[in-house]
């Protein structure tokens, strides 16, 4: 049950990597087709800095549980270089409980909060007036899974399994 769950988060997490690098690939093109439409035809796309905001922050936090899965987290590891295995093991639990209690925190303020959304109807002030409830949901799905991640990540360190991607384990080996 607990290997289900592990694979299946990894999975998710994984999809949502994906989605936020095909969004980072739109975003792209939106500014490329922004420039040229300037430059070209003296035309601003009115939408292109409205969407290109929401698409930035999906982009951070849709690629935030993968990156967390990969070891690709900032880690300040001047604590934990000089530890031994159990006061290291016991410092990452302590740091990943801290950080899935923030995480679980902004996902519920972050769900009641496009909830509310949802409820007013509200829209951006931007001439496309897009509903807000939209650009939200996507980024609440992203701090839901990052919550999602830490949690599998502190199962993983409960029963002993790695946490990062092996390759990551052997870079941190031969740095010390």
């Amino acid at each position: 049950m607990i290997q289900i769950f592990l694979r299946s988060t990894d999975a998710l997490c994984r999809a949502s990597a994906w989605l936020a690098a095909i969004t980072l690939a739109v975003m792209g093109l939106l500014g490329m087709v922004e420039i040229l439409s300037r430059w070209w035809f003296n035309y601003s796309l009115q939408f292109a800095f409205e969407y290109s905001a929401y698409m930035l922050a999906f982009i951070m936090f849709g690629g935030s549980a993968w990156a967390l899965t990969e070891g690709a987290h900032i880690r300040v590891n001047l604590i934990m270089q000089p530890l031994g295995p159990t006061a290291r093991r016991a410092v990452d639990v302590f740091g990943t409980v801290f950080a899935l209690g923030i995480s679980i925190y902004l996902s519920i303020a972050s769900v009641r909060f496009t909830a509310r959304t949802y409820e007013l109807g509200s829209v951006s002030y931007f001439p496309s007036e897009t509903p807000l409830a939209w650009p939200q949901t996507a980024l609440t799905f992203g701090i839901c899974l990052l919550s999602l991640a830490l949690l599998a990540r502190l199962v993983r360190l409960l029963i002993g399994e790695a946490t990062e991607k092996e390759k990551d384990k052997n870079l941190e080996e031969t740095s010390l």
